[in-house]
């Protein structure tokens, strides 16, 4: 390997994610985004599973481990075309070159947030931070992600009367 070889790999690394990656091939089998509030604040996450064969399902939990509030969630069958829908709003984002993002500025306090999105043909992306410095791609995705599953949990806080 020569030196502007390991340079540029050093540099990609150290970014926290290689932009010039390909867009996934397959279909959208799961999505989710969380937001893990230290300090015992709880986590809450949204995710769609649809995996083949097996009819589509959004799970919404809201507070787990929550030393505030109490643990609220629900599951809601979805028709197929709500996951075609995901899958062409994040192709459209290009959400897929977020995989491998990391922003860890080792705060003490805030939310650590991730998004999670998985295909069929086994292609896996994944982003996350604790910092104040943010990628803009890495928080448009988790609120075009967000913004998708918003129905849903409104429904459980309706529900749980929250």
């Amino acid at each position: 390997m020569n030196i502007k070889s390991f340079l540029l790999m050093a540099a990609m690394l150290v970014s926290g994610y290689a932009a010039a990656q390909d867009a996934p091939r397959g279909n959208l089998i799961y999505c989710s985004y969380s937001q893990d509030r230290v300090a015992g604040l709880g986590k809450s996450y949204c995710e769609l599973i649809a995996d083949p064969g097996s009819e589509p399902t959004v799970r919404v939990v809201l507070d787990q481990n929550s030393r505030l509030q109490p643990q609220r969630e629900a599951e809601f069958k979805v028709e197929s075309d709500v996951v075609a829908s995901l899958q062409e709003k994040l192709a459209q984002a290009e959400a897929y070159k977020l995989d491998g993002y990391v922003a860890d500025e080792r705060l003490e306090g805030g939310a650590v947030y991730r998004i999670h999105i998985e295909y069929d043909s086994g292609e896996k992306i994944t982003a996350w931070w604790h910092a104040h410095n943010v990628s803009p791609d890495a928080i448009a995705a988790y609120a075009l992600i967000k913004k998708y599953f918003e129905p849903w949990k409104i429904k459980v806080d309706a529900q749980t009367g929250q």
